[in-house]
C-alpha cells in the first residue's frame, strides 16, 4: 500500500471515528387579567397590573438601543418588538414595586424620570430581591464544589508534550485534502526531519513562530480527537497516523509527557469565590425578573410583529432618512 492508499483510508477511519463528534425558564405566570387576543398595532399594549407600554416607549427603547443602519433588520427578526415590549413591562414593574416598597425615593425616580427612572427602580428591585438569595449563600461550600468540579485543569494531571503538522480541509476538496496528507507521510517515512516539514507543509498560522511545538498539553484543552491520539502515544520520537480533527488533519510528532502536582485549592479560592459569586449573581437576577416576564407575554403572545413594525419604520424613516427605501 502506497502513501497515498495510506492516507485515504487513515482519513476515512478517522472521520467514522469522528463523525458523532463533528430553559427556556418555565414560570407560573400570575395573570390578573384577560389576555388581550390578535393583539394589533394601536397607540399603546395593556399589560397586567395596570402596566402599559406605549408605541413611543417602544419606539424610544429601539432608537437607543439599536443604531440607524441596524433598525430594520432588528425589527424584522420573529419576537423582537415581543421582547421589547415585555422587557420595558419587567422595568416597569419592578420599578413599581420598588416605589411601593420605597426601595427608591420617589424624589429621585422623579427627578430621572421615564426610562432612566424605571431602570433606578429595576436595579434597586433586583438588588433588594438578589440580595436576600446571594446573602444566605454559603460561597465557600460553592467554591469547594467548584474546585472538584475543575480537577482537570487544577487536580493532578498527566500531560504529554507533542509537534504537530496541520493540514487544514477547509480550500481543498477530500482528494486534494488526501494527496497533500499523502506527500506529507512520505517524506516522513524517506526520514525528513519533522521540523523541516512543519515549515513546509504546515497549515498552523503559530508553525512559523513555534516549528509546530504545542509544548505539554493536558486532557481537556484541544480537540478531543487529537488528544485521544497523543495521550495514547509511548514512544519518544514517533510520528502518528493522520488524526482527522475540526481543524483539520494532523500528524502527531510525541516528545514526552510528565505529571504535574494539583493544584492548591488555598491558592485559588478566592478566584473561584469571585467566578461563583459573579455566575450566581447573573443567574439570581434572571430568576427575580422571569415572574414578571412570564406575566406579560400572554399579552403581546398574538401580537401582529409585521403592522407594528412596519408603522414603527415608517415613523422611523422620517427621523433617519438614511432608513428610507
Amino acid at each position: 500500500m502506497d502513501a497515498r492508499e495510506a492516507s485515504f483510508l487513515a482519513i476515512r477511519q478517522a472521520c467514522g471515528r469522528n463523525l458523532i463528534g463533528l430553559t427556556r425558564l418555565s414560570v407560573v405566570s400570575l395573570v390578573l387579567m384577560s389576555p388581550v387576543q390578535a393583539l394589533t398595532a394601536g397607540e399603546s399594549f395593556l399589560l397586567p397590573y395596570d402596566q402599559a407600554v406605549t408605541r413611543s416607549e417602544l419606539k424610544y427603547y429601539l432608537k437607543e438601543r439599536l443604531v440607524p443602519e441596524a433598525i430594520e433588520s432588528a425589527v424584522a427578526k420573529p419576537d423582537a418588538l415581543k421582547n421589547a415590549i415585555v422587557n420595558l413591562y419587567v422595568m416597569k414593574r419592578a420599578s413599581s414595586i420598588a416605589e411601593s416598597e420605597a426601595l427608591v425615593s420617589p424624589g429621585e425616580l422623579e427627578y430621572r424620570r421615564g426610562d432612566g427612572g424605571r431602570r433606578l427602580g429595576l436595579q434597586a428591585f433586583v438588588t433588594d430581591r438578589s440580595t436576600e438569595v446571594l446573602g444566605a449563600t454559603d460561597w465557600t461550600a460553592l467554591a469547594d464544589e467548584r474546585y472538584l468540579a475543575e480537577q482537570a485543569k487544577l487536580g493532578e494531571r498527566v500531560q504529554v508534550n507533542v509537534d504537530h503538522i496541520l493540514v487544514k480541509a477547509e480550500g481543498r476538496t477530500f482528494l486534494e485534502l488526501v494527496a497533500r496528507v499523502a506527500e506529507v507521510q512520505a517524506e516522513v517515512e524517506r526520514g525528513v526531519p519533522f521540523q523541516d516539514l512543519v515549515a513546509k507543509y504546515s497549515d498552523d498560522t503559530s508553525a512559523s513562530r513555534n516549528g509546530g511545538s504545542l509544548g505539554f498539553i493536558s486532557q481537556g484543552r484541544t480537540d478531543p480527537a487529537f488528544e485521544e491520539v497523543a495521550f495514547a502515544m509511548t514512544e519518544i520520537g514517533a510520528i502518528s497516523d493522520p488524526v482527522l480533527s475540526s481543524f483539520g488533519v494532523h500528524l502527531i510528532k510525541y516528545n514526552g509527557r510528565r505529571t504535574r502536582s494539583a493544584t492548591p485549592q488555598a491558592s485559588v479560592q478566592k478566584n473561584l469565590i469571585r467566578q461563583v459569586k459573579r455566575e450566581r449573581s447573573e443567574a439570581v437576577r434572571g430568576e427575580v425578573l422571569a415572574q414578571f416576564r412570564g406575566e406579560a407575554w400572554p399579552y403581546i403572545e398574538d401580537l401582529d410583529e409585521a403592522a407594528l413594525g412596519a408603522q414603527i419604520l415608517a415613523e422611523l424613516r422620517e427621523e433617519f432618512p438614511d432608513l428610507k427605501k
